[in-house]
């Protein structure tokens, strides 16, 4: 005897339940004989795709076709009955090659035997190799005229663009659960078996609006007991009943461990399957959120809960009891836990572990912690566009003294002293002294002409100054300009002092910093790695002293690119032209 689900296999698009967009759009092709050459139909499993597919291909070939569904009285009809050479049904899971795929290619050619049309039927079609794709794009793209394709998935992303831009794609839906009801009440009718509307709504339930698994579902329960009850479904299937999944989610919420633990034991003493618990967890806590949201009666008229009436009451009072922030957190966590149940090997441990950790809040602390790490990881670094206009206040210092040494109080300090974070300021990037490191004496001096001809070797940026000592600034008479022959000058002056910060000064400097000699200052341009640390004005201060060491009069100024000393003499350049009346048209 066939399975239920083979048995009442659709046979005509009118025994097709929940896909009544698609079915109404394949039934006018027919009626108005608009027929593609291709066609792909994706949805989950058990929806009906390849039923359609096969309704779809016996309908092109009726001879009568009646409201578009094939009138199975015909002789052409007759024939597809059975197996006929003109309807190829293929699998691609099995057949996937590149041979399989040229196979298909060279047979198109041939006229269809005692039909209209030759439609090939491939199943799962996301299991086809890429070269498999490519013997077929060409044929799919532009197959004879008595050729028709109906490709079937279940993870159309699978498939290249270039098939899915040369189908009429049909996405199947999950079918209703009331709808399923009705179907399999249908069912059980027909096979003469007794049962209960809650036990069917239950089944449908867990269908998940598979077809093919509600059936599967019923057919399993159809010899189970003279009367199919939910009490029958739960038992058999290793669901919990209703009332358990609801006092598991109280405790939940309420952070009762007591009292979680001890519904959890009596689930797992009567025989129920730790998976489909917390299926059902999922289920009941998602209702609960949902009647939160909306309010009882605009879920339950709108049918945006499907429970019976003793479930539906403990759903109003959980959602009346608990926070929108709780239960949603609920549900966060158990539906996380339900992916790691699949591959758990022990399923009891895993769902205990999780739901404890959701009670004891195990999950908050954790997602503080990640969110700590996160600001670490983000105060470490301050992104580029950023560090332009971040404004950096000065540590405080002696007025008018650029060579006065600096005092900045240390966090110890601040502590000691019983200072609030508000009236402190901020603590700069070298607050904390790296350990001195070790610089060797400058190298002797070298003739322009000598240092003209020998290579410029590239900066360390591990060790800072190290490529200063190996010639980086010994640069000749030609590079004044760029003031590169200045930049050697500071770093030999700043290698000699004993100034605050000298030696952070000429690491900076070795950092890609490049100086730029102009009429009334000198621009230092600095990369965003140290932009921020060379606009300190500690830095400035230090800078400024080895200018006043070689007796240069202008000041150091910072700069972030090159464009910004452009911008200014832009602006130079308009106050200049502005006094003679001239008018800066801009481009």
């Amino acid at each position: 005897m066939a399975t239920l689900y083979r048995k009442y296999r659709s046979q005509r698009f009118d025994d097709v339940i929940g896909q009544d967009p698609i079915v109404t759009t394949l039934t006018n092709q027919i009626k108005l004989n608009r027929i593609g050459h291709a066609y792909l139909f994706t949805g989950s499993r058990g929806v009906g795709k390849t039923s359609c597919a096969r309704i779809f291909a016996r309908a092109v070939n009726c001879l009568h076709p009646v409201n578009g569904s094939p009138c199975g009285e015909c002789e052409v009809c007759r024939k597809l009955a059975t197996d006929n050479v003109d309807i190829i049904e293929m699998d691609a899971a099995s057949n996937n090659g590149v041979d399989d795929a040229r196979d298909i290619r060279e047979k198109v050619k041939y006229l269809p035997v005692g039909c209209k049309y030759k439609v090939y039927i491939i199943d799962e079609v996301h299991m086809l190799t890429g070269g498999a794709f490519n013997a077929l794009l060409k044929t799919i793209e532009e197959p004879p005229e008595h050729v028709i394709f109906i490709l079937a998935t279940t993870e159309p992303q699978k498939l290249p663009q270039t098939i899915l831009s040369r189908c009429i794609r049909f996405d199947f839906r999950l079918v209703p659960n009331d709808i399923l009801a009705k179907h399999i009440a249908k069912i059980y009718d027909a096979e003469g078996i007794k049962y209960t509307y809650e036990a069917v709504e239950e089944i449908a339930r867990l269908g998940e609006g598979s077809v093919r698994d509600a059936l599967s579902v019923a057919d399993t329960l159809a010899s189970a007991a003279e009367e199919i009850t939910p009490e029958v479904v739960l038992a058999l299937t290793g669901a919990g009943d209703n009332a358990a999944i609801a006092s598991l989610f109280d405790c939940t919420a309420s952070h009762d461990l007591t009292g979680l633990i001890n519904v959890i034991d009596k689930l797992v003493k009567s025989g129920k399957s730790m998976p489909a618990v917390c299926r059902q967890l999922i289920d009941y806590t998602r209702n609960v959120l949902v009647c939160k949201s909306v309010g009882k009666d605009k879920a339950i008229s709108g049918g945006l809960i499907n429970a019976d009436k003793a479930t539906l009451q403990n759903i109003a009072l959980s959602a009346d009891k608990y926070s929108m922030t709780e239960i949603s957190r609920i549900l966060t966590e158990v539906g996380n836990a339900e992916s790691g149940l699949k591959y758990s090997v022990n399923p009891r441990v895993f769902l205990e572990t999780a739901l404890i950790k959701t009670v004891c809040g195990a999950q908050k602390e954790d997602d503080i912690l990640r969110r700590l790490s996160a600001l670490e990881q983000n105060s470490a670094g301050t992104p580029a566009e950023q560090k332009k206009n971040k404004q950096v206040t000065p540590p405080r210092q002696a007025a008018n003294d650029a060579s006065a040494p600096i005092d900045i109080p240390s966090v110890k300090q601040r502590a000691a002293n019983d200072v609030t974070p508000q009236e402190c300021d901020p603590v700069p990037a070298y607050d904390l002294e790296p350990p001195p490191e070790r610089f060797d004496p400058p190298p002797e001096p070298v003739s322009p002409r000598a240092a003209q001809s020998q290579r410029v070797r590239p900066v360390s940026r591990t060790t800072g100054v190290t490529a200063a000592d190996e010639g980086e600034f010994r640069h000749t008479k030609a590079t004044a300009e760029q003031g590169l022959e200045l930049q050697g000058k500071i770093v030999r002056i700043l290698r000699k002092s004993d100034a605050p910060f000298s030696a952070r000064v000429m690491r900076y400097l070795a950092q890609g910093v490049t100086a730029k000699e102009r009429d009334d200052y000198i621009a230092f341009v600095s990369p965003d790695e140290v932009f921020l640390q060379m606009s300190d004005q500690s830095v400035l201060n230090v800078l400024n002293s080895a200018l006043d060491a070689l007796k240069e009069t202008r000041r150091a100024h910072i700069e972030r690119t090159e464009d910004d000393i452009f911008q200014q003499d832009i602006e130079k350049a308009k106050q200049l032209f502005s006094r003679d009346g001239v008018k800066i048209i801009k481009n």
